[in-house]
């Protein structure tokens, strides 16, 4: 569950706390007296004298909490908590807190989200006592198996009574809800099987990759003479080497886009209900606002942590008062965006929706305008005293210096109460607006009921293979494809593949067919395809014999507001391919079917069907320099992408000069990769994909290239996109460049069509390109034929095309 997971020494330490926080303050407790030093070690090491009483508190933290646990390993940092109180080289079982005890001193600690805290306070002769023993901890623990397995039943039954909690349990949900990416929505005592097990090897690495003087922050507040005392901190610290520290995760949480929602339930004899916002790090400008907009809308009890509780009660006159009699509010300083909780509970049979509606209503009302006047003075002062009421004791001291320092945000600390007076109303009804907008609700509601059992659902038994000789192939390799025509003149293409028992029908067609796919590589056309078993295939081809007796033409297109679809229909309009009715061009067949199986079939389904015109192969459409250089457009929306794009005029595909505008374009662009790939995606991070693509009808080809890009960054995509472009013709491929484009071509010819979509996609372009398959030897030939002068001709047009952009609207400020 997320809590501070925590130990205190006795009920008599916890008793003396309680004590300490209902005493006046103490004047002399000036945290921004404090000195900071770093050893060279890298422990930075926090000192503030004050001779008030005759104690010392200390206070360690490590920058490591349940944020830094890896998947599977959750509730690790906890577990080194414990086992860091147990044993060390020169403190053995238990020795170091029996020497504070019998000093007549106290000691506990806790883990959280960002640190592992261990404090403890002694008269001050005790101070080289708690230094030795923090000295041990840091480099020194004893970690063995007894320990590991004696800590690990104590934290499963810590767990196990936090579990009798519906509010504990509540809390872990809804922030597992409300945090989606960020390690903050783990909870920090981990999860059961986590837990169960964790290894001595996990602990002993744990501890070698965190407790280490540069992950350390030493605080020393109480009566002591600083330069003596520094003297004692380098005795037992400067000797500890430095060690090298795993790096912490910088997860960012995606902003929440709507209102998320958690509903369990368990035995309890209430119903639970927690609404969690998300709220600003310590170290953010907002969080002295924040602090005053919590006071106004229920109440707030300060900075310190380790005090905080689990919720302030709502006070009389803030907005929330009387909602419900138990309602609280919490909100704690941590290193990155963390959350701020309402949390309620009603009866068993109360209206949870009423509930909602009185905590929306109050809420909306800090959002709809400024607090008054009177108001803002009130929270103002109401969080000032609060700020002083976290430092009484030497303890609290220590505790607020090292906690802020490791979790850099001390100087803010420091600065907090001079900007909690100078928060405004304005500020204060802005930061509302924002952080407690109601698309950034979560909402979570723990009721009486049944859980589910407990069971791990699916759970397996994964098991490495036995060893095993391998089998000789059941097939032969696959034949050639056979062609023919059907009765009413209908060319069919069937290739048989032994490779899967399944098989895919495709009716090619002379344009698209509305409720059908069109093949993105064949400008202008459709296609009617169908899969399914081998033995199916009477079925299938019937299917695409009904599709085509209902099919209708593609009628308009409605302008998108997606930018990649808008781009592809700039691209559509740019090519000019004609639609129309469609009519039937080929059939295509792949699959482990029998050639003369499938021509009886088709006959039966399809022979009557006479064929359509495909354009022929005709001269070569070369750009006329006429082409617009840039076509832009806009959509106004304010969307996280704009697209852009680039269609130029080519030779058929399946040409001498076309086989030269292929090489061009992947020497230019292929997904990742060619000149223009290194330079917007692996150079500058301008994009992170480009698709290229060769299009034809048959008569004509067209080379386009497409790609999402962030709106600030699309006047770079395009002047990189234009220069890219230029240099094909300043500075032609080279002969490793064209040799490396020809072996992609050749071996994508032999490693692109597998599955029998593939194949009927493959085999259908190919009769578009040249009226029937054709042999990877006669692309091979093809290929070879081309020289470095053939590359320079193509590059002379690749440049005549067309720049396409769409913008979209700025996002709002």
């Amino acid at each position: 569950m997320i809590r501070i997971a925590c130990r205190l020494a006795s009920a008599l330490g916890l008793l003396a706390l309680l004590v300490a926080a209902s005493s006046p303050a103490s004047a002399g407790l000036d945290l921004s007296r404090v000195g900071v030093v770093r050893l060279e070690n890298g422990l930075t090491v926090l000192l503030l004298e004050d001779r008030s009483l005759p104690v010392v508190s200390t206070q360690v933290i490590y920058k490591s909490g349940s944020r830094d646990e890896a998947p599977g390993k959750t509730g690790l940092a906890h577990f080194l908590e414990h086992l860091a109180f147990r044993a060390s080289e020169h403190f053995a079982d238990g020795a170091a807190t029996r020497a504070i005890y019998d000093a007549g001193g106290e000691w506990h600690g806790y883990t959280w989200l960002d640190e592992t805290a261990f404090h403890a306070t002694m008269p001050a002769g005790g101070l080289d006592l708690l230094l030795r023993i923090e000295a041990d901890r840091m480099a020194r623990v004893t970690i063995d198996p007894e320990a590991v397995a004696a800590e690990k039943g104590a934290v499963l039954t810590e767990m196990h009574g936090y579990e009798n909690d519906p509010a504990s349990v509540l809390f872990d949900e809804v922030v597992a809800t409300a945090i989606q990416a960020h390690p903050y929505r783990n909870n920090t005592i981990g999860y059961e099987r986590d837990v169960a097990g964790l290894t001595l090897e996990d602990a002993r690495a744990y501890y070698e990759s965190h407790y280490a003087p540069g992950n350390a922050v030493l605080a020393i507040v109480g009566d002591f003479d600083s330069a003596a005392t520094m003297a004692l901190v380098r005795k037992h610290f400067d000797e500890l080497p430095a060690r090298r520290v795993a790096e912490r995760t910088r997860a960012v949480e995606p902003i929440q886009r709507g209102e998320r929602r958690t509903l369990i339930a368990g035995p309890a004899r209430r119903q639970y209900a927690k609404f969690v916002y998300p709220a600003p790090a310590a170290s953010s400008p907002d969080f002295a606002a924040f602090l005053v907009l919590q006071q106004l809308l229920s109440g707030g009890s300060g900075v310190n942590f380790r005090e905080n509780d689990w919720g302030t009660p709502a006070v009389a006159g803030s907005g929330l008062f009387g909602v419900t009699d138990d309602l609280t509010s919490w909100f704690i300083p941590t290193a990155d965006p963390y959350v701020f909780m309402v949390s309620a509970s009603i009866g068993p049979d109360a209206d949870r929706a009423a509930l909602e509606r009185k905590i929306a209503a109050g809420i909306e009302r800090m959002r709809s305008g400024p607090p008054s006047d009177a108001a803002l003075a009130t929270a103002r002062e109401q969080v000032a005293q609060q700020l002083t009421f976290d430092v009484q004791t030497s303890e609290d001291a220590a505790h607020q210096l090292a906690y802020y320092e490791g979790i850099g945000s001390l100087d803010d600390l420091l600065a907090l109460p001079g900007r909690v007076a100078s928060v405004g109303a304005k500020e204060v009804q802005r930061v509302a607006r924002s952080y407690l907008d109601p698309r950034r609700l979560t909402v979570g509601w723990y009721v009486p009921g049944t859980p589910p059992t407990q069971a791990a659902l699916g759970q397996g038994d994964p098991e490495a293979a036995a060893t095993r000789e391998p089998s000789p192939p059941s097939d032969a390799p696959a034949p050639p494809p056979v062609t023919g025509r059907l009765a009413g003149g209908l060319p069919v293409i069937v290739q048989h593949s032994p490779l899967s028992p399944t098989a895919t029908v495709g009716l090619l067609l002379s344009a698209p067919v509305a409720g059908e796919d069109a093949p993105e590589a064949l400008a202008g056309l459709g296609m009617i395809e169908r899969s399914g078993m081998a033995r199916d295939l009477p079925d299938l081809i019937a299917s695409v014999r009904e599709a085509l007796a209902s099919a209708r033409p593609v009628v308009g297109t409605v302008r998108s507001e997606d930018p990649e679809a808008r781009l592809e229909q700039m691209i559509a309009e740019r090519m000019g391919a004609a639609g129309g009715s469609p009519m039937p061009l080929a059939v295509v067949v792949s699959g482990d079917v029998a050639p003369d199986a499938v021509f009886a079939a088709l006959g039966k389904a399809l022979g009557d069907v006479a064929p359509g015109r495909l354009p022929g192969p005709a001269v070569a459409k070369v750009p006329s320099g006429n082409e617009p250089d840039r076509l832009a457009e806009r959509i106004d929306l304010p969307l996280s992408q704009a697209a852009i794009g680039y269609v130029v005029p080519a030779p058929p595909p399946a040409t001498r000069d076309g086989l030269a505008a292929r090489i061009l374009l992947y020497i230019l662009s292929h997904d990742y990769g060619g000149r223009l790939g290194k330079s917007a995606i692996s150079d500058t991070g301008l994009v992170y994909y480009i698709g290229s693509a060769y299009r034809t009808d048959g008569a004509h080809g067209w080379i386009t290239l497409a790609s999402g890009v962030d709106p600030g960054k699309i006047d770079a995509m395009e002047r990189m996109l234009r220069a890219e472009i230029a240099r094909l013709r300043t500075e032609p491929p080279s002969i490793s460049e064209i040799a490396a484009a020809r072996q992609h071509l050749l071996g994508r010819d032999l490693s692109a069509a597998q599955s029998n979509a593939e194949i009927v996609g493959l085999l259908a372009r190919q009769f578009v390109e040249t009226g029937g398959p054709r042999s990877h030897a006669d692309y091979a030939a093809g290929l070879a034929k081309l020289g470095p002068a053939d590359i320079v001709a193509a590059a002379r047009t690749f440049g005549r095309g067309t720049i396409l952009r769409v913008d979209v609207a700025p996002a709002p400020k």
